[in-house]
């Protein structure tokens, strides 16, 4: 009775040493100045991407049309460098998101890992691939 019992638990513990996933780290891909596409949210909303809520944006004058934050070409100002490295970033063309707020901040290896964020490669400025 006694062996069956441990070897489910020992077949459900290496099941979940397996299936933990490791998360991987952008911080050395990723400098001040370069430039990233942010790209679809993961859900229905951005998960990783620090965007202020509707009503935010409206009581301070803005826009909240989440449409325009896609596909934005935007420069990274300020990195962290802590064991999850934030980013804060601002639009590569100069404007204003949602014509209120100069930057956002995002959680960099989430962000790329979900696919809300893309590198750019520094030569031809083409998104790279994992």
């Amino acid at each position: 009775m006694k062996k069956p019992i441990l070897f489910l638990i020992a077949l459900v513990l290496s099941a979940y040493s397996l299936m933990a996933q490791q998360q991987e780290d952008y911080s050395d891909l990723v400098k001040v100045g370069d430039e990233l596409l942010i790209d679809t949210p993961s859900a229905s909303s951005y998960q990783h991407i620090n965007v202020p809520r509707k009503n935010f944006i409206i009581k301070r004058g803005g826009v909240p049309d989440m449409k325009t934050l896609k596909s934005s070409v935007v420069t990274v100002t300020k990195i962290s460098n802590d064991e999850n490295p934030i980013i804060t970033f601002k639009k590569a063309n100069g404007k204003k998101f949602f014509r209120v707020y100069k930057t956002l901040t995002a959680d960099l290896n989430s962000a790329v890992a979900s696919g809300e964020i893309q590198i750019r490669e520094r030569g031809n400025k083409k998104s790279m691939t994992k």
